[in-house]
């Protein structure tokens, strides 16, 4: 990659709430749409975005992320662009009770069979994407809405801390002021021309107004 002096910005967004009544690990599954509430997180998270001069809105390919990055796109009035390395984690357990991804306290990863994902290859796509974006879209702002896990790891290799299975849920640890990324959360992280990783991570929560 050639760097430049120029800041680029990177804020990723995890989807809003998703209807769910029947308690399902949706995971990769389709046809997963934002909940009533979900949308309001959005919209909250899409007037926080306005603020900020967004240049660019990608999302990953389900349908509950891009439901939210169409709410954003509305409100900054930008197209859309789709982007397979912002998926959910690949897992053995779509379309299991939820009960059962709560029995193993969330891990998708320990025991699955090789052709699922790790950490690893989850930090692995993320920053491919991040390179991607950071050749493309130079000196700009790009929002890319994504899912909880990605985002989890992203925080982690940004700051410097090995990508493990539990530390994905305490990143307190590492500064930020959730332990798991909120629904329509964002983690922005600022890179300058020659760094690497980003010399700043910041976390915007909409549930901090009002949105559970």
């Amino acid at each position: 990659m050639q760097y430049t002096t120029q800041t680029t910005t990177i804020s990723f967004v995890r989807h809003g709430q998703v209807h769910n009544p029947q308690k399902i690990y949706y995971g990769g599954l389709p046809r997963f749409r934002l909940s009533e509430n979900g949308r309001m997180q959005a919209a909250t998270t899409a007037t926080h975005l306005a603020a900020q001069q967004v240049d660019v809105i990608y999302t990953s390919p389900l349908l509950r992320a891009r439901q939210t990055a169409g709410i954003i796109s509305e409100r900054i009035e930008l197209p859309v662009h789709t982007s397979a390395l912002l998926r959910e984690v690949h897992t053995p357990y779509d379309g299991q009770p939820q009960e059962v991804m709560e029995r193993r306290d969330w891990d998708g990863y320990t025991d699955s069979p090789p052709e699922f994902e790790q950490p690893t290859d989850v930090v692995q796509r993320l920053t491919r994407f991040i390179s991607q974006v950071r050749q493309r879209h130079v000196g700009q702002h790009v929002t890319a809405v994504t899912h909880a896990d990605p985002i989890a790891f992203t925080a982690l290799w940004a700051a410097g801390q090995p990508c493990s299975i539990p530390a994905r849920r305490h990143l307190m640890q590492v500064g930020l002021p959730v332990n798991y990324p909120t629904h329509a959360g964002v983690l922005t992280l600022a890179f300058n021309g020659y760094g690497e990783r980003p010399y700043q991570i910041t976390y915007f929560d909409p549930m901090a107004n009002g949105h559970q």
